[in-house]
């Protein structure tokens, strides 16, 4: 992934699946990141990480 001022997107933070889940629904659920600019520094929240999506709505990850 790009940023919008071009630098490259570094993955800073993966979701992991809810404890609550079966093996097999883990493997299916789609897991979102956070990622951070390598040039502005920029942090986009909530990014797809499984499955190749394009950006994501924001889904908050801060409930470890």
């Amino acid at each position: 992934m790009k940023c919008k001022c071009g630098g490259i997107l570094d993955i800073i933070r993966i979701e992991n699946p809810p404890g609550s889940l079966s093996e097999q629904e883990k493997l299916a659920y789609k897991r979102v990141c956070d990622v951070q600019c390598l040039e502005c520094g920029k942090v986009y929240y909530s990014q797809p990480y499984d499955f190749g999506n394009k950006f994501n709505t924001f889904r908050d990850l801060n409930n470890d």
